[in-house]
């Protein structure tokens, strides 16, 4: 493990932060101590989610690439590290979150690569724990930034009476993050898949829907909110129903069980 790691580590572990790590990069263009346009709408788009909460310990770390001396260098990471750390502070970060604020000075590299210098080594990380004391809403939206392609996730919080079509009331903020997700994110092309309980005599049907059926309609339930509220019918691939054949538990021991496999996931198909 390289030292820097280990003493982050060390200093999130210390401070009980250390339950799940992240790391967000900011690029510089060479010999520039100010953002450019690529890092200030990275810095826009870390501010305006809730991945970086107001309420977390932050570690700035500051590096350069290996073209000036290594006082050039020192001063010049450093100097980025303040610029993100006062955008932080103006937009309303608290500075004494901000627990370290860094530049390390230049990455050695062997062989070096001529006159240009690495671009990724222009950076400052943005180093936080991503998931400490996290609400069920911004936990969603974390989900939601991670996924990649083929990877679902349940819309939680999205719930139906049973045997119906009808959401419940506290159903409607968590659409309002979907939809705002996938307003933010317009390149991405998803599908909707619908699940029921249960296994066994309580299968969770209704007349005058089977399981199948039920868990197809429930998805598009949230289909036709998504598209009456702006999201191209063309970004929604597929509405699936697939009943109970992909139950969260194998034995639904409790009553919480069935709750957790009645739900909507959506999966990401391209980004």
């Amino acid at each position: 493990m390289k030292p820097i790691l280990s003493t982050l580590l060390f200093f999130f572990i210390a401070h009980g932060y250390a339950q799940s790590l992240d790391t967000m990069h900011i690029y510089f263009d060479v010999d520039k101590t100010q953002l450019n346009e690529r890092g200030t709408k990275m810095m826009d788009s870390i501010v305006s989610n809730t991945r970086l909460r107001h309420d977390q310990k932050i570690v700035i770390m500051s590096y350069s690439d290996y073209l000036g001396s290594d006082a050039y260098d020192k001063t010049l990471s450093t100097a980025r590290a303040k610029n993100v750390e006062d955008y932080l502070v103006v937009a309303g970060y608290n500075k004494s979150d901000i627990t370290r604020c860094i530049g390390k000075g230049k990455v050695n590299r062997a062989p070096v690569n001529g006159n240009k210098g690495y671009s990724e080594d222009r950076k400052v990380d943005i180093i936080f724990d991503a998931r400490k004391d996290t609400t069920d809403d911004q936990r969603f939206q974390y989900d939601l930034q991670k996924m990649d392609v083929n990877d679902a996730i349940p819309i939680k919080n999205v719930d139906f009476y049973q045997g119906s079509l009808r959401m419940t009331p506290e159903s409607g903020p968590r659409l309002e993050l979907l939809l705002r997700f996938l307003q933010q994110n317009k390149t991405i092309i998803f599908q909707l898949e619908g699940h029921v309980c249960c296994i066994g005599l309580n299968d969770g049907r209704d007349e005058p829907y089977d399981d199948g059926t039920l868990s197809q309609k429930r998805a598009q339930e949230i289909a036709d909110y998504l598209t009456k509220n702006g999201i191209a019918k063309e970004r929604i691939k597929a509405v699936l129903g697939l009943g109970n054949i992909n139950p969260i538990r194998d034995e639904e021991t409790s009553r919480e069980i069935p709750d957790l496999s009645r739900r909507v996931e959506i999966r990401i198909l391209g980004k």
